[in-house]
Protein backbone atom coordinates (compact mmCIF):
# COMPACT_ATOMS: atom_id res chain seq x y z
CA UNK A 1 0.00 0.00 0.00
CA UNK A 2 0.65 3.62 0.12
CA UNK A 3 3.36 5.00 2.43
CA UNK A 4 2.88 8.23 1.36
CA UNK A 5 -0.23 11.08 0.87
CA UNK A 6 0.74 14.38 -0.54
CA UNK A 7 -2.01 16.59 -0.15
CA UNK A 8 -1.25 19.37 -3.39
CA UNK A 9 -3.28 22.44 -4.52
CA UNK A 10 -2.02 26.10 -5.37
CA UNK A 11 -3.88 27.20 -1.95
CA UNK A 12 -4.36 24.24 -0.49
CA UNK A 13 -5.99 26.02 2.99
CA UNK A 14 -8.88 27.17 0.71
CA UNK A 15 -10.24 23.73 0.52
CA UNK A 16 -14.12 23.42 1.29
CA UNK A 17 -14.79 27.18 0.64
CA UNK A 18 -15.88 26.78 -2.65
CA UNK A 19 -18.73 25.00 -0.79
CA UNK A 20 -19.92 28.04 1.01
CA UNK A 21 -23.20 29.17 1.11
CA UNK A 22 -22.58 32.70 1.70
CA UNK A 23 -19.78 35.32 0.92
CA UNK A 24 -16.26 35.24 2.71
CA UNK A 25 -16.49 37.93 4.92
CA UNK A 26 -13.02 39.38 4.48
CA UNK A 27 -10.16 38.48 2.88
CA UNK A 28 -8.26 37.16 6.27
CA UNK A 29 -10.62 34.74 7.51
CA UNK A 30 -9.69 31.87 8.40
CA UNK A 31 -11.41 28.40 6.31
CA UNK A 32 -12.54 25.81 8.84
CA UNK A 33 -15.93 23.76 9.27
CA UNK A 34 -17.83 26.31 10.73
CA UNK A 35 -19.53 26.38 7.09
CA UNK A 36 -18.79 22.71 6.10
CA UNK A 37 -16.11 20.90 4.59
CA UNK A 38 -12.54 22.53 5.58
CA UNK A 39 -8.97 21.04 5.03
CA UNK A 40 -9.17 20.02 8.80
CA UNK A 41 -12.45 17.68 8.07
CA UNK A 42 -10.41 16.40 5.22
CA UNK A 43 -7.06 15.44 7.13
CA UNK A 44 -9.48 13.85 9.66
CA UNK A 45 -11.20 11.65 7.21
CA UNK A 46 -7.71 10.43 5.73
CA UNK A 47 -6.34 9.71 9.33
CA UNK A 48 -9.24 7.31 9.66
CA UNK A 49 -7.94 5.14 6.87
CA UNK A 50 -6.34 2.19 8.14
CA UNK A 51 -2.81 1.77 7.37
CA UNK A 52 0.53 2.90 8.29
CA UNK A 53 1.30 5.99 5.70
CA UNK A 54 2.35 9.41 6.43
CA UNK A 55 -0.25 12.50 5.20
CA UNK A 56 1.92 15.50 4.13
CA UNK A 57 0.42 19.53 3.58
CA UNK A 58 1.77 21.08 0.74
CA UNK A 59 1.40 24.52 -0.21
CA UNK A 60 -1.06 26.37 2.29
CA UNK A 61 -1.50 30.38 2.51
CA UNK A 62 -1.21 31.98 5.74
CA UNK A 63 -4.35 34.25 5.29
CA UNK A 64 -6.76 30.78 5.14
CA UNK A 65 -5.08 29.20 8.37
CA UNK A 66 -7.21 28.19 11.26
CA UNK A 67 -7.46 27.06 15.00
CA UNK A 68 -9.09 24.24 13.76
CA UNK A 69 -6.69 23.49 11.23
CA UNK A 70 -3.60 23.48 13.51
CA UNK A 71 -5.64 21.33 16.07
CA UNK A 72 -6.55 19.08 13.63
CA UNK A 73 -2.64 18.38 12.43
CA UNK A 74 -1.53 17.99 16.37
CA UNK A 75 -4.09 15.04 16.94
CA UNK A 76 -3.99 13.41 13.74
CA UNK A 77 -0.95 10.77 13.89
CA UNK A 78 -0.71 10.45 10.51
CA UNK A 79 -0.44 13.64 9.40
CA UNK A 80 3.41 14.80 9.45
CA UNK A 81 4.48 17.93 11.31
CA UNK A 82 5.41 19.47 8.26
CA UNK A 83 3.39 22.28 6.29
CA UNK A 84 4.87 24.59 3.39
CA UNK A 85 3.42 27.97 3.64
CA UNK A 86 5.01 30.54 1.14
CA UNK A 87 5.13 33.42 3.22
CA UNK A 88 7.18 35.88 0.23
CA UNK A 89 7.68 38.70 2.34
CA UNK A 90 7.40 40.19 6.08
CA UNK A 91 7.66 43.86 5.01
CA UNK A 92 4.07 45.42 5.41
CA UNK A 93 4.81 47.81 2.86
CA UNK A 94 6.00 44.73 0.25
CA UNK A 95 2.91 42.35 1.03
CA UNK A 96 0.46 45.00 -0.18
CA UNK A 97 2.30 45.60 -3.07
CA UNK A 98 2.04 41.27 -3.47
CA UNK A 99 -1.18 41.47 -2.46
CA UNK A 100 -0.55 38.95 -0.13
CA UNK A 101 -3.87 39.66 1.97
CA UNK A 102 -1.27 39.53 5.36
CA UNK A 103 0.60 42.11 7.33
CA UNK A 104 3.48 41.12 8.90
CA UNK A 105 2.53 41.29 12.53
CA UNK A 106 -0.14 38.61 11.54
CA UNK A 107 2.53 36.49 10.25
CA UNK A 108 4.51 36.66 12.95
CA UNK A 109 1.30 35.45 15.18
CA UNK A 110 0.37 32.99 13.32
CA UNK A 111 3.51 30.97 13.37
CA UNK A 112 4.07 31.33 17.23
CA UNK A 113 0.49 29.84 17.30
CA UNK A 114 1.46 26.85 14.77
CA UNK A 115 4.44 25.74 16.64
CA UNK A 116 2.47 26.57 19.94
CA UNK A 117 -0.29 24.02 18.67
CA UNK A 118 2.01 21.59 16.83
CA UNK A 119 5.22 20.58 18.82
CA UNK A 120 7.69 19.77 16.56
CA UNK A 121 6.52 21.41 13.69
CA UNK A 122 8.48 21.92 10.12
CA UNK A 123 7.36 24.91 8.62
CA UNK A 124 8.96 25.32 4.92
CA UNK A 125 8.48 28.20 3.38
CA UNK A 126 9.70 30.60 0.51
CA UNK A 127 10.47 34.41 -0.53
CA UNK A 128 11.33 36.83 -2.88
CA UNK A 129 13.88 39.18 -3.01
CA UNK A 130 14.17 42.48 -5.74
CA UNK A 131 10.58 42.66 -6.02
CA UNK A 132 9.23 45.98 -7.68
CA UNK A 133 9.56 48.53 -4.66
CA UNK A 134 11.75 46.36 -2.55
CA UNK A 135 13.69 48.84 -0.76
CA UNK A 136 16.99 48.24 1.12
CA UNK A 137 14.82 48.25 4.04
CA UNK A 138 12.38 46.18 3.42
CA UNK A 139 15.25 43.78 2.96
CA UNK A 140 17.10 44.23 6.14
CA UNK A 141 12.92 43.44 8.00
CA UNK A 142 13.26 40.62 5.76
CA UNK A 143 16.60 39.14 7.08
CA UNK A 144 15.93 39.67 10.41
CA UNK A 145 12.61 38.06 10.17
CA UNK A 146 14.63 34.86 8.62
CA UNK A 147 17.11 35.02 11.68
CA UNK A 148 14.61 35.08 14.43
CA UNK A 149 12.16 32.78 12.99
CA UNK A 150 14.54 29.97 11.95
CA UNK A 151 12.35 28.13 9.78
CA UNK A 152 13.36 24.60 9.67
CA UNK A 153 13.02 24.37 5.55
CA UNK A 154 13.28 27.57 3.77
CA UNK A 155 14.13 28.92 0.18
CA UNK A 156 14.56 32.27 -1.61
CA UNK A 157 13.87 33.61 -5.12
CA UNK A 158 14.60 36.58 -7.15
CA UNK A 159 11.90 38.10 -8.62
CA UNK A 160 11.55 37.63 -12.37
CA UNK A 161 10.08 40.09 -14.70
CA UNK A 162 7.23 38.04 -16.71
CA UNK A 163 5.11 39.40 -19.30
CA UNK A 164 1.46 38.86 -18.40
CA UNK A 165 1.70 38.92 -14.77
CA UNK A 166 0.19 41.49 -12.23
CA UNK A 167 3.58 42.63 -11.21
CA UNK A 168 4.71 43.63 -14.76
CA UNK A 169 4.20 47.10 -14.99
CA UNK A 170 4.91 47.56 -11.30
CA UNK A 171 7.04 50.64 -11.06
CA UNK A 172 10.08 50.42 -8.58
CA UNK A 173 11.98 48.09 -10.34
CA UNK A 174 14.96 46.92 -8.35
CA UNK A 175 18.05 46.34 -10.25
CA UNK A 176 19.41 42.97 -10.77
CA UNK A 177 22.81 43.32 -9.04
CA UNK A 178 20.83 44.65 -6.69
CA UNK A 179 18.58 41.40 -6.34
CA UNK A 180 21.89 39.28 -6.99
CA UNK A 181 23.33 40.50 -3.65
CA UNK A 182 20.30 40.15 -1.60
CA UNK A 183 19.81 37.02 -2.58
CA UNK A 184 23.72 35.45 -1.37
CA UNK A 185 22.52 37.35 1.52
CA UNK A 186 19.39 35.79 2.75
CA UNK A 187 20.70 32.26 1.43
CA UNK A 188 23.99 32.19 3.61
CA UNK A 189 21.53 33.15 6.32
CA UNK A 190 19.36 30.14 5.06
CA UNK A 191 22.29 27.83 4.90
CA UNK A 192 23.75 28.53 8.08
CA UNK A 193 20.15 28.29 10.00
CA UNK A 194 19.67 24.59 8.13
CA UNK A 195 23.33 23.28 9.58
CA UNK A 196 22.91 24.14 12.83
CA UNK A 197 19.32 22.28 12.53
CA UNK A 198 20.51 19.37 11.04
CA UNK A 199 23.40 19.30 13.77
CA UNK A 200 20.73 19.78 16.35
CA UNK A 201 19.64 15.92 15.22
CA UNK A 202 22.89 14.24 15.52
CA UNK A 203 22.70 11.07 18.40
CA UNK A 204 18.60 11.47 17.47
CA UNK A 205 16.21 8.19 16.74
CA UNK A 206 14.34 8.99 13.97
CA UNK A 207 11.50 7.30 12.29
CA UNK A 208 12.03 7.29 7.99
CA UNK A 209 10.86 5.80 5.20
CA UNK A 210 13.27 4.60 2.60
CA UNK A 211 12.58 5.55 -0.93
CA UNK A 212 15.15 3.57 -2.29
CA UNK A 213 18.30 1.73 -1.19
CA UNK A 214 20.69 3.59 1.02
CA UNK A 215 18.35 6.92 0.83
CA UNK A 216 15.70 7.68 3.60
CA UNK A 217 13.61 10.63 4.34
CA UNK A 218 12.24 12.24 7.62
CA UNK A 219 8.77 13.52 7.88
CA UNK A 220 10.35 16.81 7.97
CA UNK A 221 11.23 16.30 4.26
CA UNK A 222 9.15 16.22 1.69
CA UNK A 223 10.02 14.69 -1.66
CA UNK A 224 12.22 16.04 -4.08
CA UNK A 225 12.38 19.05 -2.44
CA UNK A 226 13.94 18.96 0.99
CA UNK A 227 16.61 16.94 2.37
CA UNK A 228 17.35 13.04 2.73
CA UNK A 229 19.12 10.87 5.02
CA UNK A 230 21.44 7.84 4.33
CA UNK A 231 21.01 5.12 5.48
CA UNK A 232 22.03 1.34 5.73
CA UNK A 233 21.73 0.09 2.19
CA UNK A 234 19.79 -3.06 3.71
CA UNK A 235 17.02 -1.60 5.18
CA UNK A 236 14.02 -2.20 2.37
CA UNK A 237 12.35 -0.12 0.50
CA UNK A 238 8.85 1.44 0.37
CA UNK A 239 8.99 0.89 4.33
CA UNK A 240 9.91 2.62 7.12
CA UNK A 241 12.28 2.26 9.45
CA UNK A 242 13.78 3.88 12.87
CA UNK A 243 17.47 4.92 12.80
CA UNK A 244 20.02 6.93 14.59
CA UNK A 245 21.82 9.76 12.99
CA UNK A 246 25.18 9.97 13.46
CA UNK A 247 26.48 13.13 11.41
CA UNK A 248 25.24 15.64 8.99
CA UNK A 249 26.49 17.28 5.45
CA UNK A 250 25.16 20.14 4.32
CA UNK A 251 21.04 19.62 4.06
CA UNK A 252 21.22 15.84 4.69
CA UNK A 253 21.88 14.20 7.41
CA UNK A 254 23.39 10.61 7.59
CA UNK A 255 22.22 7.53 9.83
CA UNK A 256 24.42 4.94 11.76
CA UNK A 257 25.11 1.72 9.84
Amino acid sequence: GAREINLISQDLTYFGMDKWTEARPNPRSPVDSSRGESLATLLRALNDIPGDFWIRVLYTHPAHWSDELIQAIAECPKVVRYVDMPLQHISDRMLKIMQRETGGDYIRDLIKRMRAGIPGIAIRTTFIVGFPGETQEDFEELLEFIRATRFERAGVFRYSREEGTKAYNLDGRVHHKTTESRWNRAMRELQVIAEEFNASHVKRTMRVLVEKPGVARTQMDAPEIDGTVFVDPALPVGEFAEVTINDWRGYDLVAAR
